[in-house]
């Protein structure tokens, strides 16, 4: 089972003093022995990660690079396409979601041939699943 998971889950990994951290990192510690779950983030959240933990929670730079670092030997970075773009412009011009971002990163798992997206996004929950990804939060 290939299981994407959202920025805010993994910033929820990454800080521990979030609100819905708890929640998050308890979902993941459950899951991620099972052999089955293969897990995957976008690789663009990196430079988000950075800057958030860095600049907004002040945590030190080293320790957020290897941090983050670790992060990517457990959830692997997928890396988006030129073709994510496009299938999310013609996502938003037919109004699936008005967020394009986050159109670009589901359109990025479903190339994957994801069957969980794991998030905290209300919007993106309300839409329950995208083409063959069941969206659910942890």
């Amino acid at each position: 089972m290939k299981v994407f998971l959202d920025a805010n889950i993994c910033l929820d990994l990454l800080d521990t003093k979030r609100p819905t951290s708890k929640n998050s990192v308890d979902w993941y510690m459950s899951h991620k022995d099972k052999e089955s779950y293969n897990f995957f983030f976008s690789s663009d959240f990196i430079t988000t990660f950075y800057y958030v933990l860095t600049q907004k929670r002040k945590y030190p730079q080293k320790e957020t690079i290897l941090a983050i670092d670790a992060l990517c030997s457990e959830v692997l970075p997928w890396y988006i396409n030129h073709s994510d773009f496009s299938s999310a412009k013609s996502d938003f011009f037919d109004s699936i979601l008005s967020d394009f971002e986050d159109l670009i990163v589901l359109n990025s798992a479903s190339r994957l041939d994801c069957n969980i997206f794991i998030t905290n996004d209300k919007e993106l929950l309300k839409l329950k699943t995208f083409k063959d990804i069941v969206i659910t939060k942890p």
